[in-house]
């Protein structure tokens, strides 16, 4: 099992409904998972991944559930801070997901 078959489980678990997010190239193992996991889990692509992070927010606030965010690495996972700052200054509960490659892979353009 891989790390992002680990994250999707454990997301079913707690029994998450909805995923916020934008596809990149260090998700795409946790985009796999999804499609290999067949669950209630519903995956809401975003505009941009501070969207993502305020569409958390938002679920979060209506729902009275966490909001789950999930972001590539690099600029992506930054561009979630003002969302993620947000929900925090707020005492609302969002969790912000990021991906990367291996440290194997680190420096070699994968």
């Amino acid at each position: 099992m891989i790390g992002a078959q680990v994250i999707v489980e454990m997301l079913k678990q707690y029994q998450v409904k909805v995923l916020f997010g934008v596809p990149g190239d260090t998700s795409i193992k946790l985009y796999e998972a999804l499609h290999d996991n067949q669950s209630d889990l519903t995956h809401v692509m975003a505009r941009d991944e501070r969207s993502a992070a305020f569409m958390a927010d938002a679920y979060a606030r209506l729902s009275h559930k966490p909001g789950i965010c999930e972001c590539p690495s690099g600029a992506g996972s930054l561009y979630t801070v003002p969302g993620v700052a947000e929900a925090n200054a707020s005492s609302i509960p969002v969790i912000a997901i990021t991906s990367d490659v291996p440290l194997s892979g680190e420096g070699k353009q994968t």
